[in-house]
Order: C-alpha cells, then sequence, then structure tokens
C-alpha cells in the first residue's frame, strides 16, 4: 500500500529588524538604567542629609534640657543660702530680744500640722531644738536642709544623663512654697529618757520656748512656752532569738521607742503651746 512521509515544515523566515529601531530600543534602555541609578543616589544624598538636620536638632533640645535643669539647681541652692542667712539672722535676733508669746496680738496666723505619721523618725513639720550654749554655732534650718537635700539629689540625675528625673526635682525646687516655715526650740533644760531594762526606763523631759518662724514675711510671727516628757507608757518590739544582734534586742529597742517617744511629745506640746502671736516682752 502506498504511503507518504510527511515532509517537515518549511522554516519560518526571520524577521530582519530595522537598524533605527534596535537604535532607539539601546538609547530607551540605558535611560532607564541611568534614571534609576541617579535615584538610588538622590534617595541616599536626601536619607543622609535628613539623619544629618536630625541629629543637631536632637543634641539641640538635649542641650536646652540640659541648661534649664542646670539653671533650675543653680537657683534653687541660691534661694536656700538666701533663706539659710535671714533664717538664721532673725532667729538670733528674736532670741536676743527676748521675743515673748503676746495674747494680746492676736491668735497665730500658722496652723502647725498634728503629729500623725506612724513612721519612726519622721516630724510633723520642721524643726530645730538648740540650747543657749549651741547658739554660738550654726543654726541649720531643717527646711532648707530638705531644699539642699533634693539639690543633691537633681545634681545626682543630671551627673548620671537622667535628664527628665534632673528636670522633675528642677521643677519642685523651683517652688517658692517649699519655704514655709520652721519651729525653733530653745530648751532651756533639757534630760534624755534612758532605757533601764527591756521593760523598764527612765522618762525624759524637754523645757523650754517656741518659735515659729515664717520664711515668707522673713519674721518669727508666733511664740509659746513649752513643757514634754515622756509618755507613761511606751510601746515597742524587739526580736528574742538567740542571733538577735544587740541593736534589735530588748533594751535597744526599748531606747529607741522612748526616744521617738519623747520626740512626737514634744511635736505635741508645741503644737498646743504656740498659739499667739509674737512680740517684744512688754
Amino acid at each position: 500500500m502506498p504511503y507518504r512521509i510527511p515532509a517537515p515544515p518549511d522554516a519560518e523566515a526571520h524577521d530582519t529588524e530595522d537598524p533605527y529601531a534596535a537604535v532607539l530600543r539601546s538609547q530607551r534602555t540605558r535611560a532607564r538604567i541611568v534614571s534609576v541609578v541617579v535615584a538610588v543616589f538622590l534617595a541616599g544624598g536626601i536619607a543622609k542629609v535628613a539623619r544629618s538636620h536630625e541629629t543637631p536638632r536632637r543634641h539641640v533640645a538635649e542641650e536646652v534640657r540640659l541648661d534649664g535643669a542646670r539653671v533650675a539647681i543653680a537657683g534653687a541652692r541660691a534661694r536656700a543660702a538666701s533663706a539659710q542667712s535671714a533664717f538664721e539672722w532673725t532667729m538670733r535676733e528674736a532670741i536676743g530680744d527676748d521675743v515673748t508669746p503676746r495674747a494680746d496680738l492676736g491668735a497665730c496666723p500658722i496652723a502647725l500640722p498634728a503629729t500623725a505619721s506612724i513612721v519612726s523618725g519622721h516630724p510633723a513639720f520642721p524643726l530645730l531644738t538648740v540650747d543657749r550654749a549651741g547658739l554660738g554655732e550654726t543654726l541649720p534650718s531643717q527646711a532648707v536642709a530638705g531644699v539642699l537635700a533634693d539639690v543633691h539629689r537633681a545634681e545626682g540625675h543630671l551627673a548620671a544623663g537622667r535628664f527628665e528625673e534632673a528636670k522633675l526635682y528642677a521643677r519642685a525646687l523651683d517652688r517658692p512654697e517649699r519655704f514655709g516655715y520652721e519651729v525653733v526650740l530653745l530648751a532651756r533644760s533639757t534630760r534624755e529618757p534612758r532605757a533601764l531594762s527591756g521593760h523598764a526606763y527612765e522618762p525624759g523631759e524637754i523645757e523650754g520656748r517656741a518659735y515659729l518662724y515664717d520664711f515668707g514675711s522673713g519674721r518669727v510671727v508666733c511664740a509659746g512656752d513649752v513643757k514634754a516628757k515622756s509618755s507613761p507608757e511606751v510601746g515597742y518590739v524587739y526580736s528574742d532569738r538567740s542571733d538577735t544582734p544587740p541593736s534589735l534586742g530588748p533594751v535597744a529597742s526599748m531606747g529607741d521607742a522612748i526616744h521617738e517617744d519623747l520626740r512626737r511629745e514634744t511635736e505635741r506640746a508645741i503644737i498646743a503651746a504656740v498659739r499667739w502671736r509674737s512680740g517684744p516682752r512688754r
């Protein structure tokens, strides 16, 4: 049976590209490459410029905060020095002039806060206790000492690079009400309490005149005669374990408790005594 072998298909004819079209295509390709390269370089340059502007701005802002904290701290220190000088000069003058409570001048305009804290050693108000012998030395205001303690804390934060904390302290120091008032108790007689054992103690007492100094006016505004003594009973806790150090034993704990008790009783006596404005003795 006759059969046929299929012939292979004719080869496709290759189109011949116009030389001018090839040149145009090559030029477009090169243009796209150049555009991409230029865009990359521009983006890098813009980012670099942005970073160069961002870093100085951040540095300037940090310097502004740092300078602000420094100025506030320096101002607080200067105010503390001025307040201490005025306090000491006025107190010596009032004591030397024997300023006394004067009911005829009216009630004391400052009400001292009651002793309510249960924290040991935490005073209800700034109180400096001195005797006649101590008047020859510096009279360190306890209110000023509190401000200076915050100044030291702010300086510590500043030195450690904690600018936010330094700024918070600096703002607190910048408040005029930080210097309010202070009581100076000039003691005429003092007897310290003494622990005799873990169950008994010898009571203490203090007697003298309290002067209320107002930082706002720079004057001693009130005065009162004070007498305080230990409470009949004082509660305290101690450890009775065999390995307890002496500082936590019954006698030492009793000693701490009776000294804290006399401090609180002194505060209460001052609050009750300082009721009238002060003035020269008539």
